[in-house]
């Protein structure tokens, strides 16, 4: 919990967000968020989805302070763990074209199921 705690205040701070910028941004009242950085409160799911992505972050990194480590046990593939870790330097607009073909690749597989099946 403290480390979360730690490791929101020093992004946001890295980030150069003010409290009351940052809680506007995630939809909270600045003393909600104040809670949060000081440990005396966890924020919802939601909550900490907005300021993972406010922060440029993800989750697992606000939680553990390992961005990887979710993805390092969800993946075992390791060269596919590698090409994402890549992406993840990409900037938006080819975020999303990666995410296009990867959503294009998966409907073509479930659409070959349905016709196999």
């Amino acid at each position: 919990m403290e480390d979360f705690a730690k490791r929101l205040k020093e992004l946001r701070a890295k980030e150069g967000i003010s409290q009351e910028e940052m809680a506007k941004k995630i939809g909270v009242h600045v003393t909600h968020l104040s809670r949060y950085e000081r440990g005396l409160s966890v924020p919802s799911l939601e909550v900490a989805e907005k300021i993972a992505t406010t922060l440029h972050v993800s989750i697992d990194l606000l939680v553990y302070g390992n961005q990887d480590s979710f993805a390092q046990e969800s993946i075992k593939d390791r060269e596919l763990l590698n090409m994402f870790s890549s992406v993840q330097k990409f900037n938006d607009k080819q975020k999303d074209t990666v995410k296009d073909l990867i959503s294009a690749f998966i409907l073509k597989s479930n659409l070959q199921q349905q016709l196999i099946s």
